[in-house]
């Protein structure tokens, strides 16, 4: 019998100004999508050991929800897996998603199937885009790829079809662990008549921001564009140490978007929603 959550919820903060363009009420949806996400995965990652049905590393959080956020209800996602992450995120209900294993998980309409190699899934995805376009003025699609599951003369045609078309497709390359060569990719699609953006992958404003002018552009028959997101490395630190939450609670504290105790509140709801929902 699931158990509803007493805990009193905490109210949210109140600035007497703030960024138009990325307003306070949206920083605070951000974050708690990208904590509400890390927390289903490890949960999921947990129980029993098994392989979790969510196939997200830790840090592409701001990756996922700085795009799933500018979706519209019929825009179309295309993933290498049957992952249920951008499901989640695009409002699946939370009993669902827990009852699900990585065999049972199914793509929703939304969800353009993962066919044959990356290379046919790109392509499938620009054709898709393209013909959901012709049907719903707007509409458009987004493609998410690791980063260095394709060469760049893999990617070179799959880009020059995208411009030739003005495909609406947004490219979303994930970080990698380890790249020798940040940011290529994004001179290589400049090249193809694409324009390619490295953004900083553990920095949910700017990768936000990014997202929107793309989907912006793409909506209005601008064309197809690439958002590489790269873990980029600080002095003395790893690549792999860049958290994008942290880095969203460092943005947001000193500016007054939210308090220490909204921070907490967001993560012990969710947990009740989680321990609610397994039971």
């Amino acid at each position: 019998m699931a158990v509803k959550s007493t805990a009193a919820p905490v109210a949210e903060p109140t600035t007497s100004w703030e960024n138009p363009l990325i307003p306070n009420k949206k920083l605070r949806e951000l974050y708690a999508a990208m904590v509400e996400l890390r927390l289903l995965e490890e949960h999921l990652g947990n129980r029993q050991r098994r392989k979790s049905p969510v196939h997200l590393h830790r840090g592409e959080e701001g990756c996922l929800v700085s795009t799933v956020l500018s979706l519209n209800p019929g825009d179309l996602t295309s993933e290498s897996s049957t992952g249920i992450a951008i499901e989640f995120l695009r409002g699946a209900k939370l009993k669902e998603v827990l009852g699900r294993t990585a065999k049972s998980a199914k793509r929703s309409p939304t969800e353009l199937p993962a066919a044959g190699d990356i290379a046919a899934r790109l392509h499938v995805a620009i054709g898709a885009a393209i013909a959901l376009a012709a049907l719903r003025k707007g509409a458009l699609a987004v493609a998410y790829i690791p980063a260095g599951d394709l060469g760049f003369k893999q990617w070179k045609p799959i880009l020059k079809l995208a411009a030739a078309h003005a495909a609406p497709i947004l490219f979303v390359v994930l970080p990698a662990r380890a790249s020798s060569k940040p940011g290529q990719l994004s001179l290589v699609a400049s090249a193809c008549g694409v324009p390619g953006i490295p953004v900083d992958a553990a920095d949910p404003v700017a990768l936000y921001r990014v997202a929107q002018e793309s989907m912006l552009r793409a909506r209005a028959g601008g064309g197809p564009v690439l958002m590489e997101c790269i873990p980029f490395q600080l002095p003395g630190k790893r690549a792999d140490d860049a958290d994008p939450i942290q880095t969203m609670q460092q943005f947001m504290l000193p500016r007054g978007v939210a308090t220490e105790a909204w921070f907490q509140g967001v993560a012990s709801r969710f947990a009740a929603r989680l321990k609610a929902a397994s039971e």
